[in-house]
Formats: C-alpha cells, structure tokens, sequence
C-alpha cells in the first residue's frame, strides 16, 4: 500500500470516528409558550432537570414556539424531570442623543416570566415521547 493510500485510509476512519455520539442521550422536545393563550414571542426557556442540573433551552418564534438545545449542542433534551424557567431576553440599553455609542453596548438585565401564582413549572420529558409540551403561563 502506498503511503497516499494510507494516508486517506486514516484519513477516512478519523471523520468515520469523529461523529458526535459524546455527551448524554437526549430526545427531541418542542413546544409553544403562550401568556393567557396569547404567544409568548422572542422569549427564552430553559429546561433545567431536576436531579442533575442538566440544562436545555431555546427562544421562541412569533408564534411562541420552541424548540430545545441541549449545552452538549445536540437538540433535545435527556430524559427526566425538569423545571421550566421562562426570561424576558436582555435589549440594549437606549444611549441618550448626544452621548457617545460605546464600542459595546450596556444591556437591560433579563427578567423572569412566572405564573401569577408564582407556582413553578415542573414538566417530565420522556424516552419514547411525544415531547410536545404547550405552556400556558396564567
């Protein structure tokens, strides 16, 4: 064999190897945020389990839905029980006229959304699903 034969064959079985099959089993899971029946838009939410701490999240579209990102990069989330969290998104802070614009601008910090009962939102994500979870927070 020669060495340009080798070369590619090594080559091939590092891109073979290189799959992204680390990290935990996730599963997909989606969904639509909605405010007293109204969409939730340009929202964060955050699935945080329960027992190890483990976090997905997602920002929703114009119709309040969402789709999960586990850290790990792979969409979804693992299997269990999580608690749901909900973030109006930080927005840059107006800079007055006149004042100079500063090379990065300063922003509003994020501000939870909670049920007006501020009861917390605890949902069970499974291996098999369906994972399509609609969130009303009243």
């Amino acid at each position: 064999m020669t060495m340009k034969k080798i070369f590619l064959l090594i080559l091939v079985l590092c891109v073979a190897g290189c799959t992204n099959n680390t990290g935990p089993k996730v599963t997909a899971v989606s969904g639509t945020l909605t405010q007293n029946g109204k969409p939730l838009t340009d929202v964060r939410i955050e699935f945080n389990k329960i027992d190890t701490g483990s976090l997905s999240f997602a920002e929703t579209d114009e119709q309040g839905r969402f789709t999960l990102i586990h850290t790990h990069g792979k969409m979804g989330a693992e299997p269990g029980k999580y608690r749901v969290s909900v973030f109006q998104k930080s927005q840059p802070v107006p800079i007055p006229p006149g004042q100079p614009v500063p090379s990065e601008l300063p922003m509003t910090p994020e501000k939870p959304i909670t049920m007006s009962d501020r009861s917390p939102i605890e949902i069970e994500v499974t291996e098999t699903g369906p994972n399509q979870f609609d969130i009303d927070l009243k």
